[in-house]
């Protein structure tokens, strides 16, 4: 089976402290990884870690080095991705839409034994309707929404 896939730099700017770091770099001409740890607060292993994810996609570059200082700009500018916080533009979401409709069931999957009948089911449907899917061998489905749609009385 194929992997989903989804824009790089997107998927790399949906993360918070990717999108974190992003934004604190996009509003000065550069910073120290020090100067974002503070920003972000968080500790610096995981922060170069999403650092070099930026780099990687080539939203920022570590420009120089001055001891032991690493110093970070922007080198692309990119609209920030939507995470579902206060936008109010006039599109919705694929949940907000959701919630408007009446035959809608939620199942929680609380043990591990539903979690990966679940994950099987799952992607016994993608393969039957040729939908590319292809989980990560430790994705676990914490909730399954189940949508119907109603049928029409003269049927």
């Amino acid at each position: 089976m194929s992997r989903v896939r989804t824009d790089p730099l997107v998927a790399a700017l949906t993360h918070p402290t990717r999108q974190g770091a992003y934004q604190a770099l996009s509003q000065c001409d550069e910073m120290s990884t020090v100067q974002i740890q503070g920003v972000l607060n968080v500790d610096r292993y995981n922060l170069y870690h999403h650092l070099k994810r930026l780099v990687k996609v080539g939203l920022i570059e570590n420009h120089r080095d001055v001891g032991r200082a690493r110093w970070w700009r922007v080198v692309k500018q990119v609209p920030l991705p939507s995470m579902g916080g206060d936008d109010t533009s006039m599109s919705t979401s694929p949940l907000d839409e959701l919630s408007k409709l009446t035959h809608v069931h939620s199942i929680d999957l609380t043990d591990s034994r539903g979690q990966v009948g679940a994950k099987q089911l799952v992607q016994r449907l993608a393969q039957e309707y040729n939908i590319p899917l292809d989980l990560p061998w430790n994705f676990l489905p914490g909730k399954i929404i189940l949508v119907g749609t109603k049928k029409k009385d003269d049927e």
